[in-house]
C-alpha cells in the first residue's frame, strides 16, 4: 500500500524531533545564559556594578600588580587571588543536566550561584539564569522552524 500522505516519514520525523529539539532548546538556553556574562546584563537589564570598580570603596584599593586585572575584569568574572575568575560562567556553560522531550533541566551546582542570581542581604540581584521574554521568543521561533520541517523527507 502506497504511503500517499507520507505518514511513515512524518512519524520518523516526529521521533527524531522528540530526541533533537530538547537538546537544541537546552543549548540555546545555555548559550543565552552564558551570554549574560559578556553583556553584564540579563534580558536587557544591566547588572549593578561591583565595588572593585568604584574608586570610593576600599575594595578598589588592591595591590598595584593586581589592580589592572581586577579593574578591567567583568562583573561576576573577577580575578581571585591572582587567578582567573569565571568559575560561575564556566558552570553555566556546562549547566545542561537533562534534555528530554518531557523536561529540560539546566542547573548550576556552585554554592554561591543562587545568591548571585537572586541577590540576598549582602549581594545585589544579578540574574544570569531566569525566565526571559527574549529567550521564550527565541525558543518559539526555533520550535516553529523545526515544526515546519516535519513534513519534509
Amino acid at each position: 500500500m502506497e504511503d500517499k500522505f507520507k505518514f511513515g516519514q512524518l512519524k520518523k520525523n516526529i521521533e527524531k524531533m522528540k530526541k533533537d529539539l530538547p537538546i537544541i532548546l537546552a543549548n540555546q538556553a545555555q548559550n543565552y545564559f552564558v551570554d549574560a556574562f559578556s553583556k553584564q546584563a540579563f534580558d536587557g537589564k544591566g547588572w549593578k556594578d561591583v565595588k572593585r570598580h568604584d574608586k570610593t570603596t576600599p575594595e578598589y584599593k588592591y595591590p598595584i600588580a593586581l589592580r589592572a586585572r581586577k579593574l578591567s575584569s567583568p562583573i561576576l568574572v573577577g580575578v581571585y587571588r591572582g587567578r582567573s575568575g569565571g568559575a560561575l560562567r564556566r558552570a553555566v556553560s556546562n549547566s545542561i543536566k537533562r534534555a528530554t522531550f518531557t523536561s529540560v533541566l539546566l542547573q548550576v551546582d556552585l554554592p554561591y550561584a543562587a545568591a548571585q542570581n537572586q541577590g540576598n542581604a549582602n549581594l545585589p540581584k544579578r540574574p544570569f539564569m531566569a525566565k526571559s521574554a527574549e529567550l521564550t521568543r527565541q525558543h518559539r521561533e526555533k520550535i516553529k522552524t523545526y515544526m515546519g520541517k516535519l513534513w519534509e523527507k
